[in-house]
């Protein structure tokens, strides 16, 4: 398993796939934690698929909120799944069975 420090020194000074692979597999990881499952779901790889390619184009960038040079200006997300909590919250209320028809009833005194 690698640590941490072997992972930064790869995104540091590693080849282009090393990169992608380090990437990739911090952001299932993360992903998986938002959802709150061991691993992410098939339905979500497409989040997997597009927070990598941010995170891998946003190298070199990291911690910043906005970037300007010669009249391009970026300014990044405080969280790169910020897009996607909308359904990351669905995901887990109806895991939870919270969607759907509730069950309850009133009492009248």
């Amino acid at each position: 398993m690698a640590t941490i420090a072997d992972d930064v020194k790869k995104l540091l000074s590693g080849s282009v796939d090393e990169k992608l692979e380090i990437i990739e597999r911090r952001t299932k990881e993360r992903l998986a934690s938002l959802l709150g499952v061991s691993e992410v779901p098939t339905e979500f790889e497409y989040i997997s698929y597009e927070v990598t390619l941010k995170r891998f184009n946003r190298i070199g960038q990291e911690g910043m909120q906005s970037y300007s040079q010669e009249g391009l200006s970026m300014v990044f997300p405080d969280s790169d799944f910020s897009e996607y909590q909308g359904i990351i919250d669905e995901f887990k209320d109806k895991d939870k069975g919270l969607l759907g028809p509730k069950k309850g009833g009133f009492r009248f005194v």
